[in-house]
């Protein structure tokens, strides 16, 4: 049952692995996808039009640049992470710390503030379309 159970657990560790990068990968297509269709709806729509309350539009391209930079800085973390883990496996330190040390804390949080910032992004951009499509 032991060696069933750690194939069982090496699973877990490939499933937890490939949702973290269609996340991370999901997060950074969205994201620029709503920058990129909010230059569109401001071209489109708002067109010559004054436009009411900009720093909404403002706020939610910031979200989602930040958004943007959370993820690719969460790449470069994991990735010093998973060489650290390595290397304390190599040190037979894996125990005694954190696996990964603190850059393993450094991608939880960009992971994180990654989604967040994307789903803030997209509540201002809501509020920005509702104001200027006659709201």
């Amino acid at each position: 049952m032991e060696k069933e159970l750690k194939e069982y657990r090496n699973h877990l560790i490939l499933a937890e692995q490939k949702a973290q990068e269609d996340y991370d990968k999901t997060i950074i297509a969205l994201s620029g996808g709503g920058l990129g269709i909010s230059f569109a709806f401001l071209e489109n729509v708002v067109g010559t039009n004054a436009i009411v309350s900009p720093n909404l539009l403002f706020s939610s391209w910031i979200c989602w640049a930040v958004s943007i930079l959370c993820i690719l800085t969460s790449y470069f973390t994991s990735h010093l992470a998973l060489r650290r883990a390595i290397q304390q496996v190599d040190d037979e330190t894996i125990y005694e710390k954190r696996p990964g040390g603190y850059t393993d804390l450094i991608t939880k949080f960009c992971n994180a503030a990654g989604g967040l910032l994307f789903f803030i992004g997209v509540i201002l951009m809501a509020l920005f379309v509702y104001k200027n499509i006659g709201g």
